[in-house]
């Protein structure tokens, strides 16, 4: 078994999903990695990773919509009812700021993912998607750290 540490760079398009599984497999591949283990983390506050569909775009499509109508932009009101709407108080890099740390916090930052036979091993629909909570294009780091055994060159 071998270590293999790496930051992948993803430039994001703004708010939405960067399906970066054939990224991974490529590094996989590059690393010629044949079975391990794969921890993804994101070295970000405001974006997520995530495992989900990749066949049908409507499935993210309505992620999005759910998530903005549990963590609305500009303020909240408690689900138990009855209070005046509450402004967040970190604001201070735009209004999509607070809303993005917590949605960050409602979903994942960090994923670990087996590899089989020099690839991620998913189920047929699925695919790891870097979910950006922020209005604006960012560049976004994600740290690799595979625990593997490498292919044997022929």
């Amino acid at each position: 078994m071998k270590q293999f540490i790496a930051n992948l760079s993803i430039r994001t398009e703004g708010e939405g999903f960067t399906n970066i599984t054939n990224i991974l497999n490529q590094w996989i591949k590059d690393n010629q990695i044949k079975q391990g283990i794969i921890i993804l983390t994101s070295k970000h506050t405001s974006c997520s990773l995530i495992i989900n569909e990749n066949a049908d775009p409507r499935v993210l499509e309505d992620l999005s919509a759910y998530m903005k109508a549990i963590v609305p932009e500009t303020s909240f009101k408690s689900i138990s009812g009855g209070q005046k709407a509450q402004k967040y108080l970190h604001s201070e890099e735009g209004v999509d700021d607070m809303p993005a740390h917590i949605r960050t916090t409602l979903t994942c930052t960090s994923l670990s993912l087996s590899i089989k036979d020099s690839c991620l091993d998913l189920g047929t629909w699925q695919a790891i998607y870097l979910w950006e909570h922020r209005y604006t294009k960012k560049d976004r780091f994600i740290g690799l750290h595979a625990i593997a055994d490498k292919a044997s060159i022929k």
